[in-house]
């Protein structure tokens, strides 16, 4: 099956056509198969950056505000979807449509970064849990830095980087969402466990020195936004999508909640940016849900990168294909490889400040796609009467506040160095 990330750079089209087919693998999506995908474009490792997320902000403040970030969200999807129901094309080229060029290259360019640093946010991710790995299995005899973790992921990632056609990456993306699931479980059942058996943590309801990191951390957290449009297009009966969509964001929010509130509840100040890190440290278990749940982040790294690569490739090869030119094609192969390794350098320099890492592409990326170019799009598009158009303008100004605010207030807190927990510090 293709992913939908496929579809976030064609022009969806009226008609169902052989390329909109191709998206779902048969005639058309069915609801069913929507809320899968939908479930899969929501949730990755964003979640487990959330209990961090919850003690940055306090436990009241964060739940509440998930609620309301989740439900903001789904209004501001139903209003681009709206928006496509008028313009009927992508993202970027709706962009194109109504505002012009510039509000298509500011678009893409939102999409590269977010889809860049959900990418840098995993390697960070990958490493961390492989280090623990590694010195669990050797003792602690030959502890190697995080640096080497981060790059030493280039040599499986180059080769798959080079795939030219998403779907030679869906059968390791299905079995990305399993280990995902798996490892959301062991969360879930260690939090109840360490609850019942030694209380809650020392936790803060309102934490007002770091709140702003949290707002960045939620609006990540959500991070299939980019492919709700190539995914309406795959269905086979759009008008079911508003329905679907409620429905998985009332599941991805309490998700969300629960993840994020029972971890910071279960491990109060001592919550790591990776709460995988505050599991029962050298067991079975975690060792194992470690290294599936690494595995699966690995392996989606190539997924998130190939709309980037795609864009990319577009502006710097116009008109060029590697089918009929081996010099071209392997031109290409430098650039990925080298975007890459520009990506892995950005995950050294953040690899101790993950959670703020997080915050600055929610507030500099995922806010201006999820809370501001919607509701313009539908000033434009769909708007029709004069408190349509209030209330997008009001959007639209919030969500610019709010951007400016969090990217500020996460960059401002960058040089608080907190490195990730090591257990072979403790022994």
């Amino acid at each position: 099956m293709q992913s939908p990330r496929a579809g976030l750079l064609q022009r969806p089209r009226k008609q169902r056509s052989t390329q909109a087919v191709t998206a779902t693998g048969s005639g058309g999506a069915s609801v069913r198969k929507t809320f899968f995908l939908l479930i899969k474009s929501f949730i990755g490792s964003g979640v487990l950056f959330l209990p961090r997320a919850f003690y940055n902000g306090g436990l009241a403040f964060s739940a509440i505000l998930m609620v309301l970030v989740a439900g903001a969200s789904l209004y501001t999807m139903l209003l681009l979807v709206r928006s496509y129901e008028r313009v009927h094309c992508g993202y970027g080229e709706m962009g194109r449509r109504l505002y012009g060029p510039w509000m298509e290259r500011v678009v893409l360019f939102s999409i590269v970064i977010s889809q860049l640093g959900f990418s840098c946010a995993g390697a960070i991710f990958v490493a961390t849990n492989m280090r623990d790995l590694f010195n669990a299995v050797t003792g602690c005899q030959h502890r190697l830095p995080l640096d080497f973790w981060v790059v030493v992921q280039m040599v499986p990632l180059v080769p798959l980087c080079l795939v030219r056609h998403i779907k030679g990456l869906s059968g390791v993306a299905l079995l990305a969402d399993v280990f995902i699931v798996g490892g959301l479980a062991y969360v879930w059942t260690t939090d109840v466990a360490t609850i019942s058996r030694l209380g809650m943590g020392y936790v803060r309801n309102f934490n007002p020195e770091n709140y702003a990191l949290f707002l960045g951390t939620a609006a990540y957290t959500f991070e299939g936004y980019a492919l709700i449009l190539p995914i309406v297009d795959a269905m086979r009966r759009p008008e079911k999508f508003s329905t679907v969509l409620s429905l998985v964001m009332l599941i991805c929010g309490a998700v969300c909640v629960s993840i994020g509130g029972l971890s910071y509840a279960a491990f109060g100040d001592k919550t790591e940016a990776i709460v995988l890190l505050n599991m029962p440290s050298n067991t079975v278990a975690t060792l194992t849900v470690q290294l599936l749940y690494s595995v699966a982040i690995l392996f989606t790294t190539p997924l998130m990168m190939f709309p980037v690569i795609r864009i990319l490739e577009q502006a710097l090869f116009p008109r060029r294909s590697g089918k009929r030119s081996r010099t071209v094609k392997m031109q290409k192969n430098v650039f990925r490889a080298l975007l890459l390794a520009l990506v892995m350098a950005v995950s050294v320099v953040g690899v101790e400040r993950v959670d703020k890492l997080v915050a600055i592409i929610g507030g500099s990326a995922c806010i201006p796609l999820s809370f501001i170019y919607p509701p313009l799009f539908h000033l434009r598009a769909a708007a029709v009467s004069r408190w349509e158009r209030m209330r997008d303008m009001a959007l639209a100004v919030v969500g610019t506040v709010v951007c400016v605010y969090v990217t500020y207030g996460a960059v401002s807190r960058w040089g608080a160095n907190d490195p990730p927990h090591d257990f072979c510090d403790a022994l």
